[in-house]
Formats: C-alpha cells, structure tokens, sequence
C-alpha cells in the first residue's frame, strides 16, 4: 500500500514526532510510506524505513501516487483531498476549534472538520470528543510510542534530588498546555512551604509573562529529543497541566515510561493515559495543585512511580497503531 501523511511544518513537536513513528511503523510492516512536507527532513528524528519528500504538496509525486492520503493538521485538509485517487484521513491530535490561540479562524477549523475524510483519533476520549461535536465518526487508533529511550533509572527511581526538581513541558502561550496554572499552583506551593526548583522546557523562548512569574529556576529551550530521557530522570516529579481540549499528552507519557511521579490534571485525556499510576489535581486548579505537592513529592510516590509508570505506559506500542492504521486503510480501500 502506498500511503502519504501531509506534514505541514517539521518543527520540533510532539506532534511531528507523532507522524513520524506513525509513517515509520507502518513503513515496517512492508507499506511504501512518505511523508511530504514542504519544510525539511527533521534532523531530530530519523526515518529507517518510510520516505520523506519535501514538495508543495501540490507538486508531490508521493501524494499523486498515493492509494491513501493522511491530513495530519486542519490546514492539511484540502490539499489531502484535492484530486486524491483513494481514501483521505484526517489524523486528529486534538481539537484545534476549542484553543483559543486559533479563535480567529475556528470557521476554517470547522470546515477542515465537516470536510469528508475518516477522522483518526490518538485517544478514545479525544475521539468521543470529536464524536460530540459532530464531526465523525472518530476511530481511535491509539498513540504511538517508542519506550526503549524512556527506560527508568535504575536502583528504585535513583537518588532523588535535594531539593526536589520539578518539570513542567511545553509553551507558555498555547494556553491548552495549561502551564500559567502550573506555574501558579507551583508559587502558592511554596507559599505554603514546599521546597523544590522548578525546570522548563519548551520549544519556544519564555516570554514576559513567565518572566514575571519568577518561578521557574532553569530554563532549556528546544532540548533536543535525545536529551528528554535525561530531563525526566534527572526529575523528581513531571507536572502535566494540560486542559481537557489537550487530545494526549506525549509528553506524561515519556515521563511516565522513565519511571517520574506525575502529578496531572484531572481530564478525560490523562484518565486514559495514567489511569491509577498517578496523582491528579482539579483541572485549571492552582489552589488544587499546591495542595497535591507534598504528597506527589513524597518518597512513597516516587517508589510507586518507578513500579506502575513503565508498566501503564507499556500499553502504547507503535506496531500496534501501524496495525489499526493497517486495518482502517483496508476497510477505507474496500468501501465503494
């Protein structure tokens, strides 16, 4: 099967990461996989197996010859089916018409939605989302996941840091990443006397209002993806804010397979992921989440971490999505 995923930009994200072990699983149960895009091959991640094109998509002699297309972003959308020999999908990561950051086009975002592709959720609860609002049917397919770089530290979680490092990812002003509430749950936590230093990373540079915040102690902006595995385990705890319009949080994934605590919103999306195997603050809560620390800080916490982390997150596996994704082209392909 010939099989063509739109990449609209190759910057450094979750989401692109997401992509590419989506083209490469598949590309490693025999299917010709490219990923077109006309920005350039990523040289943070490396494809063994799938191909990578870069090219208008209206030039791309990969998406001309596709038997099946992927939109993996709502400006993907027309250009995956326009003049399309086969099934078109639409590879949904999260709502785009829910952030706030993109209010000024949430009619495009909406049309990109009611366009007649097969939607492909990362996440059961993302495609009951999508589902609700009317723009399915959503298939979950699940997230795929790597876990041989996230391997936990040896010897019970290793020695904790004194004073305990706390990690928070991702960029300040995409308010679904939920961050401002970290950061103020975070500084009422040490108004109440919990100890610890706070480490970002995010992709972007921080701006004037996380300056002002004066909370975080060490910064790292576009880590490499090779350098995460140690930003988690040299951590004591990773804190996932993210708001319900989050589709999955990679991110407490990874965190979860390197054996860290995590202390998360209460949100469908991290239900899924976590289940049992972490600690949950009241969604958008600062007051909730200082409250949560002590107890997320705790050695028990980090004992139980280094336990149920590795074995929940051994549920996600890229071969298992390349065979949904395997099994969903099939049945586009034989539909009249």
């Amino acid at each position: 099967m010939r099989v063509a995923y739109l990449l609209e930009s190759t910057e450094l994200s979750g989401g692109v990461k997401v992509v590419l072990q989506q083209a490469e699983a598949l590309a490693r149960r025999g299917h010709r996989v490219t990923v077109v895009s006309p920005g350039p091959l990523p040289p943070w991640f490396s494809l063994a197996q799938a191909r990578f094109e870069r090219s208008s998509f209206r030039e791309s002699r990969a998406l001309a010859e596709a038997d099946v297309r992927v939109a993996t972003f709502w400006t993907t959308v027309a250009p995956a089916l326009d003049a399309a020999l086969g099934p078109v999908f639409h590879l949904c990561q999260g709502y785009e018409g829910s952030f706030t950051f993109y209010a000024d086009r949430r009619g495009e975002i909406e049309e990109a939605y009611r366009a007649p592709t097969r939607k492909l959720a990362v996440s059961s609860s993302l495609a009951a989302r999508l589902n609700g609002l009317g723009f399915g049917p959503a298939e979950s397919v699940g997230q795929a996941f790597d876990p041989a770089a996230f391997l936990p530290a040896p010897s019970n979680g290793g020695k904790p840091n004194d004073p305990p490092v706390v990690l928070v990812v991702g960029i300040y002003e995409a308010d679904v990443k939920g961050i401002a509430v970290a950061l103020e749950g975070l500084r009422l936590g040490r108004e109440r006397g919990s100890v610890f230093r706070v480490r970002r990373v995010s992709t972007h540079a921080p701006g004037e209002a996380e300056k002002s915040a004066g909370v975080v102690d060490e910064y790292h902006q576009a880590l490499p993806p090779s350098r995460m595995p140690f930003a988690y385990r040299s951590s004591d705890l990773f804190l996932g804010p993210a708001r319900p319009e989050e589709g999955f949080g990679l991110p407490v994934l990874e965190a979860m397979s390197c054996g860290v605590p995590c202390l998360l919103s209460d949100t469908p999306g991290h239900r899924e992921i976590a289940g049992d195997a972490a600690s949950y603050f009241a969604d958008g809560d600062p007051e909730s989440l200082a409250a949560a620390l002590p107890a997320a800080l705790s050695p028990e916490a980090r004992a139980r971490a280094w336990i149920e982390g590795p074995k929940t997150t051994s549920r996600f596996d890229s071969a298992a999505v390349a065979a949904r994704l395997e099994a969903a082209f099939d049945a586009a392909r034989r539909t009249p």
